[in-house]
């Protein structure tokens, strides 16, 4: 059932390996009989990004923001019909990227927010594990506040072993004591709100579940559903 699709361009890099997983979520999730029914994707995996954590929070470092337009532009001039971002972190820069191309930018803090309203739709506090950058900046209390929903991250030494994991990710050494800490910041969160979201990508590829008893979304997950129904014409992309 070979069809013509949207070509997705991807801003990669921020980690790879939340690249890949992203990628992957598409793959599998897109119905397909063989390889031509699959969605073409043109990625940019840049690990050369400019650390985001440390230019928004620590003060230090280039701004991500040329890097991400170079790619960008990069993306839709190989033909890229619209673009994703697998890096919760480095949407607090999508205005600069959307102003800086002529195609859509598929927002991930969006896909996130209609799967809330969507799959839990009683749900008016949602835990966040993120970055710290994500929490502090307040990045999905901006999207989200609007829709009547509060957005509630984990205290500071929760939100530290938070980013200790996902250090341990970037570096390909995560741990089976990673896992036990997740788990064990997630289910201290869970007994505060309705729903647990995962918005961080590292956490995305790391975690196979929780173990907490609230429903659990994941940003990476919305926007790999998002993507599959843009780039197969079942919604506009606009």
């Amino acid at each position: 059932m070979s069809r013509e699709c949207l070509v997705v361009g991807v801003l990669g890099g921020m980690g790879p390996a939340a690249t890949v997983d992203l990628m992957h979520r598409i793959v599998e999730g897109t119905p397909a009989e063989d390889d031509a029914d699959h969605i073409r994707m043109l990625v940019d995996n840049n690990p050369a990004v400019p650390s985001r954590i440390a230019y928004l929070i620590h003060g230090r470092g280039d701004s991500p923001v040329p890097t991400l337009i170079e790619m960008a532009k990069g993306l839709v001039a190989q033909g890229a019909d619209f673009l994703i971002m697998p890096c919760n972190t480095a949407h607090l820069f999508i205005d600069d990227i959307r102003a800086a191309v002529e195609v859509p930018f598929v927002s991930m803090i969006d896909a996130a927010l209609a799967s809330v309203t969507q799959l839990a739709p009683n749900h008016q506090r949602v835990g966040l594990l993120a970055s710290t950058a994500v929490v502090q900046t307040g990045l999905y209390e901006s999207v989200f506040k609007p829709a009547g929903i509060a957005v509630v991250a984990p205290g500071s030494e929760q939100q530290s072993r938070v980013m200790s994991i996902i250090q341990s990710v970037k570096a390909a050494r995560q741990t089976e004591a990673d896992k036990i800490a997740l788990h064990e910041v997630a289910v201290s969160l869970s007994r505060e709100v309705d729903c647990l979201l995962i918005a961080c990508t590292e956490l995305s590829a790391f975690c196979q579940g929780l173990g907490v008893t609230v429903p659990v979304i994941d940003a990476s997950q919305s926007l790999a559903e998002e993507t599959i129904n843009i780039a197969l014409g079942r919604k506009n992309n606009e």
